[in-house]
């Protein structure tokens, strides 16, 4: 069907399709970045109460970093021909499992103080889990942007998404704060590096 077509029969073009999936992206994002601020805010509001733990809060900032870091270049799916529903389910799932890592860090089962230090080592299996799924979606949606695209990012890419994967595997399976500092100050700084190395 051609453009002219399309428009006639009222069908939403690429730009209205790709705009509105953006807007919703950008909706599940944002109550992600709001979860973690609130979060943070309340940490800062009660300092008393809440026993602090760098390397969790290292992964806070991870999480913020990747949020930003998935919007800013999400732009990149307009490089496809077109959008079908299994990439708009692929995109929404993409962003829901970015909220789910943030709901890990900050539960809100009840808002009692809360010792972070006890918390991230209670919780560390489900958050690296659905961190290494993270990984693994960000390459399928990179597919999704083209073989070209793919390619164009680099072996460094392939690299980090699969190292990430493993060091996950390996921080559900350790309690070890020596491996977990360390994965968490690898980890941010690699994401620093992607953010502005590019």
């Amino acid at each position: 069907m051609e453009a002219s077509s399309v428009a006639e029969a009222g069908i939403p073009g690429f730009a209205t399709l790709y705009a509105h999936i953006r807007v919703i992206l950008g909706i599940v994002v944002g109550l992600g970045l709001t979860h973690l601020l609130r979060n943070l805010a309340r940490v800062v509001d009660e300092p008393r109460e809440d026993r602090l733990y760098w390397i969790h809060l290292t992964w806070v900032l991870f999480a913020m970093l990747y949020l930003l870091h998935f919007w800013w270049w999400e732009f990149r799916i307009s490089h496809t021909s077109r959008i079908s529903f299994f990439l708009f389910l692929y995109l929404i799932s993409y962003t829901l499992t970015l909220y789910f890592l943030c709901a890990l860090l900050f539960p809100e089962k009840n808002s009692d103080p809360k010792d972070y230090r006890v918390l991230f080592y209670e919780r560390r299996k489900w958050f690296f889990a659905v961190l290494a799924l993270v990984f693994l979606i960000d390459i399928g949606d990179s597919l999704l942007k083209g073989m070209g695209y793919l390619l164009g990012l680099g072996h460094i890419y392939l690299y980090r998404n699969l190292l990430f994967f493993v060091a996950c595997l390996v921080a559900i399976a350790t309690r070890s704060p020596r491996y977990h500092a360390t994965f968490a100050v690898s980890g941010i700084l690699f994401q620093i590096y992607w953010l502005f190395g590019e």
